[in-house]
């Protein structure tokens, strides 16, 4: 049976603490006086509010006699029971029939909130908005909040006590270690009261050079508590008997995903990104703990799929997706990136095809309508994307020839468009669905035509400049999105991938998309190779968690310089967990075929390991392989799968463990 749910206006939860978050990101400034601040740093893009009113309505007989009982975060709120209005706290009881239940409510500060405990009545998505633009859409919910004494404008997290590992005089000061990342409420005892600037770090180097640290605190008094902030060390100058601990601030979110194997750095590695996910799955999907602490589209996007393989949660999918999309009118770009919209509308059809939440992408669909909307107007007379002045094209920390329309945009731009005609087919529009598929043929085919390259073998970043510039990106969307022929897939492998001449690819970001293609055309050992030089170059430096970016010509404190700050690079970054996704999709080999793995494969692949054992998680619960060099073995608690090794399929069957001798 449903559980009864808090609901409230769709996307106002989401709004309300994409608000809260977004204003929360703080860094250090030096005064003129030589004083060292912590202050507030200003969001890049518009933040909304949430709607501080509320109607919605359900209508439905009952077979018997049933008591509701009506609560709300507002006194300013009703349950009108069939045109009879009742105030919070009230309970009636309905007589079996016909009826309508509408709630209303408002709330100056925040956004009003209902629960009706009863049966037919009881508060869930079937609740729908009753007047007003929205009319018609489902309550908006959330699975945290199932009990009459929740609080949804405080957002659930647990807390655990942590302690410092380690504890030194230095500088005139104290430093303390916390052993790796964390992050939490800081608690100082022991201060003589005096205010002083309290410098945090992820690295050594930043908690001990207070004068540059991106991250510190205003302290004051003999006892001090934080708000949550991220860091390793914490430096207490001008003492030498402060103590510390922290209330380490964290979801409740279970590793359902899980990866052994004969090589004991991956196994670390896969257990370092699993910690970077931990920390950075909050309100939404954050791009890092330490610098932005914000939503990030591009980011969120690869924190999905490493979701799909880790966690499973898709609460916290939902709540991302809602946060980005923001309110109404929709005048920029999300995060202001164009590519980060084009990323927003293609990560619903993935959430949809990982878990099959058919509710979900129905219920977004009219934003998602409305950002097309926004979208085609901004389109040159091909359809194309082309820049304009107010938007941001990002793709990656990269070089890029900028004069035109860029390559990699088009693809991007193609996939929202494929996800769109997928959407519209799903729902029904089929308007929307013609339309969108002849915008993603066209722009596939003009690709083709204006930006590939005969001489170089490659997509060309413009082709109106004629400096024929070629950079990975474009050509790897290329291969992994299937936008070219087999022909030229084989040149770009060599003249691209394969060709030292072609820039690197130097952040965690990209390298998801590179490596995920180079596993889509076979070859494995590209990927581990980078998971052990790459990611395993971060781990060797001492990382706790994955780092924004990595370049392995850098020494000492040079690593962790970025946009011109000294520490400003981030060393927990969300989107440098993709290993979790690429092992368990391309070693253990699982993915869904079928919507929600209604079908799936089971494919695996030793690469360069003597051994793989490991899960996967599907909707309807995790999927067991292992695989070694005399055989195969897959449990699964769901039907519709099929093993492949080699030539040979083998048909899964639900809860009963296939051996397959190799």
């Amino acid at each position: 049976m449903k559980k009864t749910k808090w609901i409230w206006h769709p996307g106002s939860f989401e709004l309300y603490h994409s608000m809260l978050l977004h204003n929360r990101r703080t860094t250090s400034k030096t005064y003129a006086d030589g004083t060292r601040k912590s202050v507030y740093y200003y969001p890049m893009w518009r933040i909304d509010s949430p709607h501080h009113n509320a109607i919605l309505e359900k209508k439905a007989t009952t077979k018997k006699p049933e008591t509701l009982k009506f609560y709300a975060n507002t006194e300013t709120a009703n349950m009108v029971v069939d045109g009879i209005a009742y105030s919070v706290g009230s309970e009636v009881i309905l007589e079996a029939g016909e009826h309508t239940v509408c709630l209303q409510g408002f709330k100056k500060d925040g956004f009003p909130a209902f629960y009706v405990e009863g049966d037919t009545f009881k508060t869930d998505r079937e609740y729908v908005v009753a007047e007003g633009d929205y009319k018609g859409r489902h309550a908006g919910y959330s699975n945290y909040y199932t009990n009459p004494t929740d609080e949804v404008e405080k957002f659930k997290f647990l807390y655990k006590k942590v302690n410092p590992v380690s504890k030194k005089q230095i500088n005139g000061g104290v430093l303390f270690d916390f052993g790796k990342e964390t992050f939490g409420k800081i608690h100082l005892s022991g201060l003589d009261g005096e205010e002083r600037y309290v410098s945090l770090g992820e690295s050594y180097e930043e908690a001990i050079d207070s004068a540059y640290s991106e991250l510190g605190l205003n302290v004051e008094g003999k006892c001090y508590d934080s708000e949550p902030v991220a860091f390793r060390y914490i430096f207490v100058p001008d003492t030498s008997k402060c103590e510390a601990c922290v209330d380490f601030e964290y979801l409740p979110l279970e590793n359902r995903g899980s990866f052994k194997c004969d090589n004991e750095l991956i196994n670390v590695l896969w257990n370092v990104c699993a910690y970077t996910m931990l920390l950075n799955s909050r309100e939404a999907f954050f791009d890092g703990i330490k610098r932005d602490r914000w939503v990030w589209s591009g980011d969120a996007y690869q924190s999905y799929f490493v979701n799909y393989y880790l966690a499973f949660d898709t609460d916290i999918v939902r709540r991302s997706v809602r946060m980005l999309r923001g309110g109404d009118p929709i005048r920029k770009h999300i995060n202001t990136i164009c590519d980060y919209t084009f990323l927003w509308i293609s990560s619903v059809w993935d959430y949809y095809l990982h878990t099959g939440d058919e509710d979900f992408v129905r219920d977004i669909y009219p934003d998602i309508l409305d950002m097309w909307e926004f979208i085609e107007p901004r389109l040159n007379s091909d359809g194309m994307y082309e820049r304009k002045p107010e938007d941001w094209v990002f793709i990656d920390w990269s070089t890029f020839d900028e004069s035109g329309p860029i390559c990699a945009e088009q693809m991007l731009l193609a996939r929202a468009y494929e996800s769109m005609a997928k959407f519209a087919h799903l729902v029904g529009d089929t308007a929307w669905e013609k339309h969108a598929s002849e915008c993603f043929e066209g722009i596939v085919k003009r690709t083709n035509e204006l930006y590939w390259n005969d001489e170089k073998g490659a997509f060309v970043d413009d082709y109106e400049s004629g400096k024929e510039n070629v950079t990975r990106h474009a050509n790897i969307f290329a291969l992994l999105f299937d936008y070219t022929s087999e022909e030229r897939k084989e040149k770009i492998i060599k003249n691209v991938i394969f060709n030292d001449e072609i820039t690197k690819i130097t952040t965690p970001y990209f390298e998801f998309y590179e490596l995920d293609a180079m596993c889509k055309i076979g070859n494995f050992k590209y990927m581990t190779d980078m998971l052990n030089s790459y990611w395993g170059g971060m781990l060797n430096l001492g990382a706790t968690t994955i780092w924004e970016e990595f370049d392995p010509t850098k020494k000492g404190i040079e690593h962790y310089e970025m946009y011109g700050g000294k520490y400003e690079k981030s060393l927990c970054h969300a989107w440098g967990a993709s290993p979790i996704y690429l092992l368990g999709k391309y070693a253990l080999g699982v993915y869904p075929t079928g919507v929600g793995y209604k079908t799936y494969e089971v494919k695996p692949n030793l690469m360069c390991f003597g051994n793989i054992e490991g899960t996967v998680p599907t909707p309807n619960g995790d999927i067991f392989v292992s695989l070694d060099k005399e055989k195969c073995e897959v449990l699964s608690p769901i039907d519709g799968g099929t093993l492949i090794l080699g030539e040979k399929k083998y048909e899964i069957k639900k809860n009963e463990k296939l051996t397959v001798e190799i």
